[in-house]
C-alpha cells in the first residue's frame, strides 16, 4: 500500500481547515473577547474602491488553501501521530509567522501600495490599526482627545475600534483576565491545522 499526494483533497482540507478558524475568529465576541478581524486586515492594504472584506476573504483562503497543499506535501508524512495530530503540530508554523511577521509585512504593503503620506494621515490604517504615530487620536497618552473613547453611540466603540487594546494586529498585552492576542491566534491556528489534518487523506495505491 502506497501513499501519494492529492492535490483536491489538500485543497479542500485546507479550505475546511480555513473556514473553521475564521468562524471561530469572527465568533470571539460570543465569549466576551475581541474578534480577530483577519480579513479587514488583509483586504485592508490595498488601494482598491471596494470592501476590505471582499479582498481579504480571496487572500485568506488563498493561504489557507495553500497552507493545506504545503501540508500534503512536506509534512503528512513525516509528522507523527494521528491526522488531527500532524495538523496541529504543522499548525504552530503559519502560527509563527503570523505573530512575527504578518503585521510588520501588512505595514510595508500598505505603505507601498498606498503610500506613506496615506498611512501616516491614517491613525486606524486596517494594516497595522494599532501602530502608535504621531496625532494618533487612538494613542493612549491623548484619553482627553480620544474619539475612540467610549460612549454611547460612538462609531469608535470598543466592539468595532481597531485601536482595540486587543487587537490580533498589536504587539500589547489584552485587557486584565483575557488571553493575549498570540495565544487567541495560537487557539485559531491549532483549530485549523487539526481540521485540515483530520481532513486530509492521501490517495491510496
Amino acid at each position: 500500500m502506497i501513499k501519494s499526494f492529492s492535490f483536491r483533497r489538500a485543497l479542500i482540507a485546507g479550505f475546511l481547515g480555513t473556514v473553521a478558524m475564521t468562524i471561530l475568529m469572527y465568533a470571539w465576541p460570543l465569549i466576551g473577547l475581541p474578534r480577530m478581524d483577519i480579513m479587514a486586515a488583509l483586504g485592508g492594504v490595498f488601494p482598491f474602491d471596494i470592501s476590505p472584506y471582499v479582498l481579504g476573504l480571496l487572500i485568506h483562503l488563498g493561504i489557507g488553501t495553500s497552507m493545506g497543499l504545503i501540508y500534503a506535501l512536506f509534512f503528512d508524512s513525516r509528522l507523527p501521530g494521528p491526522g488531527w495530530l500532524r495538523g496541529a503540530l504543522f499548525s504552530f508554523l503559519p502560527w509563527i509567522f503570523a505573530i512575527t511577521l504578518l503585521g510588520p509585512g501588512l505595514q510595508v504593503a500598505s505603505e507601498f501600495l498606498k503610500g506613506k503620506e496615506a498611512i501616516a494621515a491614517n491613525p486606524c490604517s486596517l494594516s497595522q490599526p494599532c501602530q502608535v504615530r504621531p496625532a494618533n487620536p487612538c494613542a493612549l497618552n491623548q484619553p482627553q482627545s480620544n474619539p475612540c473613547a467610549v460612549k454611547g453611540g460612538n462609531p469608535c466603540g470598543v466592539s468595532v475600534n481597531p485601536c482595540a487594546v486587543a487587537n490580533p494586529c498589536a504587539a500589547g498585552t489584552a485587557p486584565s483576565g483575557t488571553p493575549s492576542p498570540q495565544v487567541m491566534s495560537l487557539i485559531v491556528h491549532l483549530l485549523f491545522g487539526g481540521v485540515l489534518g483530520a481532513a486530509y487523506r492521501p490517495q491510496v495505491t
